[in-house]
């Protein structure tokens, strides 16, 4: 009765302080949970609601994110990059290295990008929203996503030639632009110092029975030579082909095509730079010992190692952890050796 009394007497001082509780703990989980946009970053982009579940927001999924679908010849995005980035702009339909140098330099600090062309095909523009009248005056958008495909940046009249510089600005926690450097000594190589291999040099031994090459030598006269160890990928055109992955020779190179043989354009790209590569063939493990790596890290592929000589073999760059896909992306921090930017 006693308590009933006092609740009578002050239901007003009570109701007060509820309400008052109430409002202290809903700005605090709005607080914990806000994260301010980055410098330039809008919130969303509205799309029409008859064709999508959901808006373009800060926290949403990626159109472009891991586990997703793809052109040709790719088709399967990977689900272990570090961010994703989509681009909706005109004239221009690529992804990774395709894209240019700057995608190139994207794939190689663990990302995927994909532009996207908003004049083809028409589902583009809707997909973006640009189709919206109030979007009207939005020409192109880039969309940073993070390891799990989660929007973490939207940036209106930004395309392609911006991406590079949105991530340096915004987004150096996703992209670790340090992974372009390499390393002055690694094992027993060292830089300024001959490689384990020159032009010359029979390599008719580092090849196995299975390898389709008529290669016995490395070519002389080449402007610069680079050497790979790695894992060759196990997924060709999403589909896991493994069996038929053969290790070939062809024009500018040695290795096992990625992501198949019709689309490998890094033999013709490499030889028409006036460059020749040697990646190690995983069914014979001497070219790993030659480098003095260790052959469970390479297989298991766990580590891998790219080293770039000039044409006399001298060498003048070492990556450990990448692969020839990266190749473009070493050659452009090298430009008194070859002018990658020549492929563009």
């Amino acid at each position: 009765m006693r308590l009933f009394f006092y609740f009578k007497k002050y239901w007003k001082l009570f109701l007060v302080i509820f309400v008052s509780n109430t409002i202290i703990i809903a700005v605090v989980i709005i607080l914990l949970n806000y994260k301010p946009l980055p410098w330039g970053s809008v919130r969303k982009i509205n799309r029409d609601h008859d064709f999508y579940s959901e808006h373009i927001k800060i926290g949403g999924s990626m159109l472009s994110g891991p586990g997703g679908s793809t052109f040709g010849p790719i088709l399967d995005i990977p689900n272990n990059q570090k961010f994703y980035v989509d681009v909706a702009q005109q004239d221009l339909w690529c992804s990774n290295e395709s894209c240019g140098l700057d995608g190139s330099i994207v794939q190689t600090i663990g990302g995927w990008i994909e532009v996207e062309n908003i004049n083809q095909p028409a589902v583009v523009e809707g997909a973006f929203g640009l189709d919206l009248p109030e979007n009207k005056n939005i020409k192109s958008v880039v969309i940073i996503g993070d390891k799990n495909g989660k929007i973490v940046g939207i940036y209106l009249n930004k395309d392609y030639k911006d991406v590079l510089s949105i991530l340096k600005k915004n987004h150096t926690d996703l992209a670790d632009f340090d992974f372009l450097n390499g390393v002055n000594e690694f094992i027993g190589l060292k830089i300024g110092e001959y490689a384990p291999l020159r032009q010359g040099d029979d390599i008719s031994y580092l090849f196995s029975d299975r390898a389709r090459t008529t290669e016995n030598k490395i070519p002389n006269g080449k402007k610069f030579y680079l050497y790979s160890i790695e894992k060759r990928k196990n997924i060709v055109l999403g589909i896991d082909k493994l069996e038929k992955a053969r290790y070939i020779c062809f024009l500018g190179g040695c290795r096992y095509p990625e992501p198949d043989d019709p689309h490998d354009f890094l033999f013709a790209d490499i030889d028409e730079l006036g460059g020749w590569f040697l990646a190690s063939d995983n069914d014979n493990t001497k070219m790993m010992e030659l480098f003095g790596v260790k052959q469970d890290d390479i297989l298991s592929g766990k580590s891998s190692l790219v080293v770039l000589t000039d044409s006399k073999g001298i060498i003048i760059a070492i990556h450990p952890n990448k692969t020839l896909s990266d190749a473009i992306t070493i050659l452009s921090q090298h430009p008194d050796i070859v002018n990658s930017k020549e492929m563009y």
